[in-house]
């Protein structure tokens, strides 16, 4: 088994199965400096992943959700309740989910719904709320799981996710996306340390301005805290991940 991972800039990233189908992640394209890709590239995907309400991870959600007949969204409610308001999408095509929540969702992929240190934003007649913000697990098929960090600082019990989960790809933020850190969610040396506490096959950095000196500043903290992890950041660049092999 192997799956295909793409990732598009800020901290979008497309996961495509061995057998087609196709998972996106925090689907930031229209309005994402850092990519070219057309929007209607991702109107067959099987699921989306939303972490939070801001605009650089919620992006184009909604009109996914209109043009990608058989698309289901995953997120927490407050992102459900925008998208559906924009869309009117029937209940069946969206999961609210919250901390602890694992759900399968076909013969072969299953989520987990686990922490991350951040919130989730939501304007209703013009009082914001915090909501939750959130990461995801995904076994994506046997030998394949995915750990999508989301926005998160540093936590001690990613250590905890790689005992229960086994994590073999993993996402990690290294910056702000809008602008030079700090302040950030997590500096590269932190999100380093993430990467060895939850020891992966393969490492994606994401979540930095184009120009930024945090890849290269991360690939040196790897070099020491993660040195048998392989670093994987090319923008639109698919690489074929199989158990314990990358290509």
């Amino acid at each position: 088994m192997a799956a295909k991972f793409t990732f598009y800039g800020g901290m979008c990233v497309l996961v495509e199965r061995s057998d087609g189908k196709k998972l996106l992640f925090d689907p930031y394209i229209s309005d994402n400096p850092q990519t070219t890709t057309p929007l209607e590239n991702f109107y067959d995907i099987d699921y989306l992943f939303v972490t939070h309400n801001a605009g650089d991870h919620v992006g184009d959600a909604d009109v996914i959700m209109e043009q990608a007949p058989k698309a289901i969204l995953i997120s927490g409610k407050d992102v459900n309740r925008r998208v559906q308001k924009r869309t009117k999408l029937p209940r069946e095509r969206y999961f609210g989910t919250i901390y602890g929540d694992c759900r399968r969702l076909d013969e072969l992929t299953v989520y987990h719904t686990v922490n991350a240190i951040h919130r989730s934003k939501e304007t209703t007649n013009g009082v914001e709320a915090s909501n939750p913000a959130f990461g995801f697990i995904v076994k994506v098929e046997p030998g394949v799981t995915y750990y999508h960090v989301g926005d998160t600082c540093l936590f001690g019990d990613m250590r905890m996710y790689r005992e229960l989960y086994h994590p073999t790809v993993m996402t990690v933020g290294i910056s702000k996306f809008k602008e030079p850190y700090p302040p950030c969610e997590m500096p590269p040396r932190e999100a380093a340390y993430a990467v060895s506490y939850i020891g992966p096959d393969v490492v994606i950095p994401t979540h930095y301005p184009t120009g930024s000196s945090a890849p290269q500043e991360f690939q040196q903290h790897m070099a020491t805290l993660a040195p048998n992890v392989v670093v994987r950041g090319e923008i639109e660049k698919t690489f074929t991940y199989y158990p314990f092999r990358v290509e």
